[in-house]
């Protein structure tokens, strides 16, 4: 299912999802659809979503998609209980994937030893 799933959105596409959702906030804007601190909400949770799911869709990695997973469906359920709202978990995600995304790329970025 991702094999299709990243052929039909390859990770080269990303940037021009970044590009789509950051127009989104002044044409909210412009047609009146939403006012500006909304439309930043709506810009912010949009970003996290195309971060979480370019990061679980292409991740190579069965531990950190699962990590992803995990971390997504439990910032939804504090969200429900009462425990801040979604535009701050979403925050939040969108804070952790790239983190998680850098972090394992560090550890697994291979040490050229010069001498």
């Amino acid at each position: 299912m991702f094999d299709q799933i990243r052929n039909t959105i390859p990770a080269s596409s990303r940037g021009t999802l970044y590009a789509v959702v950051a127009a989104l906030a002044p044409a909210l804007i412009a047609w009146g659809v939403l006012g500006e601190e909304q439309a930043a909400a709506v810009v912010g949770v949009l970003t996290a979503v195309v971060t979480l799911a370019f990061a679980v869709v292409h991740s190579t990695s069965s531990v950190r998609t699962a990590i992803y997973g995990v971390v997504a469906a439990v910032t939804a359920a504090l969200a429900v209980w009462g425990y801040g709202d979604p535009a701050q978990w979403d925050t939040i995600l969108g804070i952790v994937a790239p983190a998680l995304g850098m972090g394992v790329a560090a550890a697994n970025t291979p040490v050229v030893e010069e001498g």
